[in-house]
């Protein structure tokens, strides 16, 4: 099947994904598919959701380049995070070519998910894992990072991506 990333501000960005009830051959397919589109974008993490698909499943590799640190997560769930990560610089997928500061992650994060054998798993991480994670969480709760902006970040955002949308059309 081929899969195409949804962008901004395409509808199904903003729906609440389903939970996965039984893991089966289309999910692990999907997982693959998911995880083969992440590295053809040199990108660092994918919900399904991405792709229009409203299930509850990521993959997420913070080294890009293929398989270094791959998790597959279905049906994640942010179970607790405390802290303040350091200000840094997101970008997505859904969103390309647009970067912004975010201020608003935690530092520290527990994920519950369960693995591609069927296995409770939990990940508990205080690293860059954390940003990413919550930032694919977020997706899978139709919400994108341009949503965590100040008000002033916000309207500047809506005022760029105006602008590339003119240049990218320009160019077609």
């Amino acid at each position: 099947m081929s899969y195409e990333v949804k962008v901004y501000p395409d509808s199904i960005l903003r729906k609440k994904s389903e939970t996965i009830e039984q893991i089966d051959e289309n999910i692990l397919k999907l997982l693959d598919d998911m995880k083969d589109i992440m590295y053809s974008y040199n990108g660092i993490g994918l919900a399904a959701e991405q792709l229009g698909i409203l299930k509850r499943l990521v993959v997420i590799d913070t080294k890009p380049g293929g398989n270094n640190d791959l998790i597959k997560l279905i049906n994640p769930e942010i179970i607790a995070a405390e802290g303040t990560y350091e200000e840094h610089e997101e970008g997505c997928l859904s969103v390309p070519g647009y970067y912004d500061t975010i201020k608003n992650r935690k530092k520290g994060v527990k994920v519950k998910y369960i693995d591609i054998d069927g296995n409770d798993r939990i990940i508990e991480t205080e690293d860059f894992l954390s940003v990413v994670l919550q930032h694919e969480i977020d997706h899978l709760n139709g919400i994108l990072f341009v949503d965590r902006l100040s008000p002033i970040r916000k309207a500047i955002f809506k005022k760029e991506w105006k602008k590339m949308q003119k240049e990218r059309s320009a160019q077609q």
